[in-house]
């Protein structure tokens, strides 16, 4: 079954209209859905359309998707020796019903021993299958869809990788049950009006590193806890695990980027203060020191995440802010800092896990909180999504900052064109400056410096 228009609204307001539209007689799911509802609600093209017909046919393509899927950093599955696989239905950050083989191994090569799968519990707690979970979303989200049939498989030493994925499966009952569930979920979000600037609240956990002249970290856990306002990571180094090294700020969330910038720095000052003898530089941005990629994870409270607008994110956050990056940070990708991640937290809401740490600078910090408080409020009617393009993401994953920079512009105008603009535009046009300007920062420079931090604002006393 190939794309479908869906132009009657009312198909998609009870679950019998939804699975006559999009389910076919012999149980395959449409490969595509168009969303024509009234222009009124403001919704961009992408927010209209379900699997893309491009993405659709990139993943169709075994050698495509798995180019792909590599780009991202996913390992294809074909290559495993079998023990156990997974079948998981996915639309958008859920995964709807999964399906398991039954004993191991799955595939007797001498035998053509037939696979069983079993359907198992999507709330089901285990290491083994939240990682499955969170792996074929990730698939689904790099090949472009909005849904799909992912096949799993876990090899010798449980590595995982992806056998394939289906954007148009032929569905049993319980996949259709959670396909036509999900979507008329999605349908349900997409009329309702877009969110207020005050339910959306904003938190955040920004790492940084502290290194001593001789090149060393410092060890995070002998100055601050695990947990606080200023704690660690739960990252160590060497066979210590008490060793934790890197620095972790957790102001409390807000609804408002700026109380956020102040009470971030409030933390810095109190880092300061529990470090004030520790003789080092304090370091920011994607890989200020071997081995120890950071990020700038940005929580968000009173919306729920779909894969909408995690492309706004990465297309109107991620994409301008890569502009500014020092050259080291291409290393952190795509084990870490690759597109859409994200995780869902306990708290009710997400975190966005795709950015470096934007600490470097004060500028970068409060233009990336605002930025993102603005897309999420705005998100359903941004218009521009480069990283639709296979062209875009290669140039992301290598650092090719010319093609990334020829987007800034029209990603901008977008931006400005949104009430909640005004309510920051002098961080907003702070940020853009530093972005345009060409300006890169140094994964070496001290970031108290920007931020006056002692003891660098003694230093600037009477001038």
């Amino acid at each position: 079954m190939g794309a479908v228009r869906v132009a009657d609204t009312v198909s998609l307001e009870n679950e019998d209209s939804i699975r006559k539209h999009l389910v076919g007689e012999d149980g395959r799911m449409a490969s595509g859905i168009l969303l024509d509802l009234p222009e009124s609600l403001g919704l961009s093209p992408s927010v209209l359309s379900l699997n893309d017909e491009k993405a659709v046919k990139r993943s169709r393509d075994s050698t495509v998707r798995h180019a792909v899927l590599k780009l991202h950093g996913i390992s294809v599955g074909e290559t495993l020796t079998p023990v156990k696989e997974y079948v998981l239905a996915v639309f958008q950050t859920k995964v709807v019903a999964v399906w398991r083989t039954r004993g191991h191994p799955v595939w007797n090569a001498s035998a053509r021993k037939k696979q069983t799968y079993v359907r198992a519990d999507v709330t089901e707690s285990s290491k083994e299958m939240r990682k499955a979970q969170a792996l074929a979303i990730r698939a689904v989200y790099a090949l472009g869809l909005d849904y799909g049939l992912v096949r799993l498989r876990i090899g010798t030493g449980r590595r995982m990788g992806i056998v394939n994925v289906q954007p148009a499966p032929i569905l049993n009952k319980d996949m259709e049950k959670g396909f036509v569930q999900a979507i008329q979920s999605y349908y349900q979000q997409c009329i309702q009006p877009k969110p207020s600037v005050d339910r959306i609240v904003l938190g955040a956990d920004p790492e940084f590193v502290m290194k001593t002249p001789d090149g060393n970290l410092v060890i995070a856990s002998r100055y601050v806890p695990i947990r606080g306002k200023v704690g660690c990571d739960a990252i160590w180094i060497g066979q210590n695990r008490n060793q934790k090294p890197l620095f972790e700020l957790r102001p409390e969330p807000t609804p408002d980027p700026k109380t956020l910038v102040v009470r971030m720095y409030q933390a810095l000052l109190y880092c300061a203060k529990k470090t004030r003898h520790v003789q080092c530089k304090w370091l920011a941005g994607s890989l200020p020191h071997p081995g120890f990629p950071i990020g700038g994870h940005i929580h968000f409270s009173g919306i729920l995440p779909d894969f909408k607008l995690l492309r706004a994110l990465d297309n109107y956050l991620t994409l301008p802010l890569t502009l500014a990056e020092d050259a080291k940070g291409i290393k952190r990708r795509p084990k870490y800092g690759f597109l859409g991640d994200f995780r869902y937290q306990e708290h009710g809401g997400f975190e966005y896990r795709t950015p470096p740490s934007w600490l470097v600078s004060p500028t970068l910090t409060k233009g990336v909180l605002a930025a993102a408080k603005v897309i999420a409020v705005n998100y359903r009617s941004l218009r521009h999504d480069p990283f639709a393009q296979l062209k875009m993401q290669e140039a992301y994953y290598s650092g090719n900052k010319k093609e990334l920079a020829a987007w800034l512009e029209p990603i901008w105008e977008d931006l400005r064109q949104t009430e909640e603009y005004r309510l920051y535009a002098r961080y907003l046009d702070d940020f853009f400056r530093y972005l345009a300007s060409g300006k890169v920062w140094d994964e070496t420079r001290d970031f108290r410096k920007s931020w006056r931090i002692p003891p660098y604002h003694l230093k600037n006393r009477g001038r």
